[in-house]
């Protein structure tokens, strides 16, 4: 893997490209960002508890109902491989509908599916599978929604900070979860695990669909680009222009 990436390195140092821009960077303390996103903030920290439960659950849940070795890693691997089927989809609506309306259906169909985790214990194994990819396709998306309602109004020079309070409140979601998770567990059973994220993730879309988000005025095809972007395209039409211009002096 270090190989590969240091190989990734190579053809982007080749490239002409500006450096990026130097933004200052402003510190934004927890209370300034419950003020300016509440969602975002509240969505980090449920998504956190819901999902970290089951990232430090999951595969002792697949256990406790009698999965042998592949059928733990085939459910763990069902729920990443909804992930990965999920996230550009859920990215590519929330840039064209109310981001609060996508992570209130998002975490609905989170909640749903983790149900119907918790009621297919005793099922066929693919009915568990499918169960499990639409948990994770759908819930684990969610912090990365709410980082995007959060910078939608944002500055730039206030990015950062947000991202890291942002990140801060997942990761105490996430560290607290598997503690509530397994707590669930030992009262309701292996299937508590999930019902204690379905009613996380229930709550997170209630306060999704009463926070009202005001309407974008940038679309996705019109959106900036980000301070830290590479100009790329930008350094090759300079270059050209440069290079006529220098055609033109020798003639």
């Amino acid at each position: 893997m270090s190989l590969l990436i240091s190989a990734a390195v190579v053809p982007i140092t080749l490239l002409p490209s500006h450096p990026p821009a130097q933004v200052e960077q402003e510190w934004v303390a927890f209370r300034d960002l419950v003020l300016v996103s509440p969602l975002a903030a509240a969505g980090a920290f449920l998504a956190g508890l819901a999902i970290g439960g089951f990232w430090g659950m999951g595969a002792n849940f697949a256990q406790s109902i009698g999965l042998d070795v592949g059928g733990i890693s085939a459910f763990m691997a069902a729920v990443l491989g909804g992930t990965l089927a999920f996230h550009w989809p859920l990215g590519w609506l929330s840039d064209r509908v109310p981001r609060n309306l996508v992570i209130a259906g998002a975490a609905l169909a989170s909640a749903a599916s983790a149900i119907g985790v918790a009621l297919a214990v005793e099922a066929p194994l693919p009915l568990l599978l499918a169960a499990g990819a639409l948990f994770g396709g759908f819930g684990i998306p969610i912090y990365s929604l709410c980082l995007a309602v959060a910078n939608d109004d944002l500055p730039a020079g206030r990015l950062l900070g947000t991202a890291r309070g942002l990140l801060l409140l997942n990761g105490i979601g996430t560290a607290a979860g598997p503690l509530i998770g397994a707590a669930a567990m030992n009262i309701v059973g292996p299937g508590g695990l999930f019902l204690y994220a379905a009613a996380l993730l229930t709550l997170l879309a209630v306060l999704a669909i009463a926070r009202r988000q005001p309407r974008r005025a940038n679309q996705a095809k019109a959106a900036p680009r980000s301070p830290s972007t590479p100009m790329i395209t930008g350094s090759l039409d300079t270059m050209i222009c440069m290079e006529k211009r220098a055609q033109g002096v020798r003639d």
